[in-house]
């Protein structure tokens, strides 16, 4: 997708169908291995993702294939772009809190980790010849996924439908494919049908339809509520809101959503006002006992809440499993794996700063580059495909962690929407 402002190198030497189909299978098989995973069919609880030497030797070796493809065929401005000054800080800062862990090995191999597969999914982005290639890439790999994760459900229901035991007998009969949990392959299914109603508006229409409707019946059988509510409104809020109120209104819409959805989740665990006003309209909520470990996690953060304790490395730690034990809450804290809010994670591994630069990565200057996009058709169609998967995971977020979270396919779409749309506002896609 990077002939979008001049010629590419490979049309300035003549060069044209051998290396247009080797960029499309480099495109389509990074994208599909990070969206399946080098472990599908693993429990979460049964995976070391830091370290499984085939998930090492995999994402490093994609982030390989990108870089090569990168010095072959990317246009130098397309390729310079992509070191955005906020995204290097916010990787910056993230290293600097190593400085702060128990354990600075695992905090730099997941740092490491995290940017192998970002700098991979950079490639899926920027190889691909035009943006119909970049399409088919997608469809492959949305494809591959949906066709492995029914394959599961059918052929082997044990590694793909979560069964009563293990430590979350509740999920019993839930559907989880490929993915590790139901709170991933939701998410995930959720961006799979944004990404089947994007083919389907570009005229796409039979693999488009397929996607959305794989996609949706996984959705439903996950049994992710929270997915399940917001897929609707997500697509509700910038379908809609384009149609009524051009780029603005779903800009405005989905930003007073994040704001009152913040206030009403870590927001009323910090201040008991809004903690007031969260029971007012929605009495005897906790969000599954979030709240709970919000606030346990804000606790011990005491003097660490400026500088964090690194990246990955405060859950698994005696930072957690020496504190006293909170029988007064529903959720024992010391089996956590993770704050269960993507905002609140940040600011554990690197303190308040790093989250104030990380929302500007995330958040504020995505959503400015929705609002610059160039005014070509496929920079629009691509844009709001992508503001969806944004939108999606920035409201998902306040429930559950995957910003930077190494492999974590939710976090490689969000990843792919956050440079995507800084791609539609830099270029004219063709």
């Amino acid at each position: 997708m990077n002939n979008i402002a001049v010629p590419n190198r490979t049309d300035a030497v003549g060069v044209h169908d051998p290396v247009r189909a080797l960029r499309l299978v480099f495109a389509a098989t990074i994208l599909t291995f990070l969206l399946v995973s080098f472990t599908p069919f693993v429990l979460e609880y049964e995976t070391d993702v830091q370290g499984n030497i085939v998930n090492q030797l995999g994402y490093s070796a994609l982030a390989l294939v990108a870089i090569v493809g990168h010095f072959l065929f990317t246009d130098r401005a397309v390729a310079l772009s992509l070191l955005r000054p906020v995204w290097l800080l916010t990787i910056i800062l993230l290293g600097f809190s190593v400085l702060q862990s128990e354990a600075p090995g695992e905090a730099i191999r997941a740092i490491l980790f995290t940017l192998a597969a970002m700098l991979a999914m950079t490639g899926a982005l920027s190889l691909p010849p035009s943006i119909r290639d970049f399409r088919l890439a997608l469809a492959i790999a949305a494809l591959v996924v949906l066709g492995l994760s029914y394959l599961g459900i059918a052929a082997y229901p044990g590694v793909a439908i979560h069964g009563s035991d293990g430590f979350e007998p509740q999920h019993a009969g839930l559907w989880r494919g490929i993915y590790s949990h139901k709170n991933v392959a939701g998410p995930v299914m959720a961006m799979l049908f944004f990404a089947g109603l994007y083919l389907l508006r570009c005229g796409d229409r039979w693999t488009g339809f397929v996607i959305s409707v794989l996609s949706a019946i996984f959705i439903y059988k996950t049994g992710s509520k929270t997915t399940l509510a917001l897929v609707p409104l997500v697509a509700l809020f910038v379908a809609g809101g384009r149609i009524f109120g051009g780029r603005l209104l779903p800009i405005a819409v989905l930003s007073l959503a994040i704001i009152v959805t913040a206030l009403l989740t870590l927001g009323a665990a910090i201040s008991p006002a809004l903690d007031i006003v969260l029971q007012a309209v929605l009495p005897g909520t906790t969000f599954t006992g979030r709240l709970d470990l919000w606030r346990f996690a804000l606790d011990l953060m005491g003097h660490h809440q400026w500088t964090g304790f690194g990246v990955e490395t405060f859950w698994n730690t005696g930072i957690v499993y020496k504190a006293e034990a909170p029988f007064e809450l529903s959720w024992d804290p010391r089996l956590i794996v993770n704050a269960h809010n993507g905002y609140l994670e940040i600011a554990i591994w690197g303190g308040w700063p790093t989250l104030a630069v990380a929302a500007l990565m995330l958040v504020l200057l995505p959503f400015k580059d929705y609002l610059t996009t160039r005014p070509a058709v496929e920079n629009r169609r691509l844009a709001d495909f992508l503001l969806m998967v944004l939108a999606f995971a920035l409201l998902n977020s306040f429930f559950e962690s995957y910003f930077f979270s190494r492999g974590n396919p939710v976090w490689l779409l969000t990843w792919l929407a956050i440079v995507g749309l800084w791609l539609c506002s830099r270029f004219r896609l063709e």
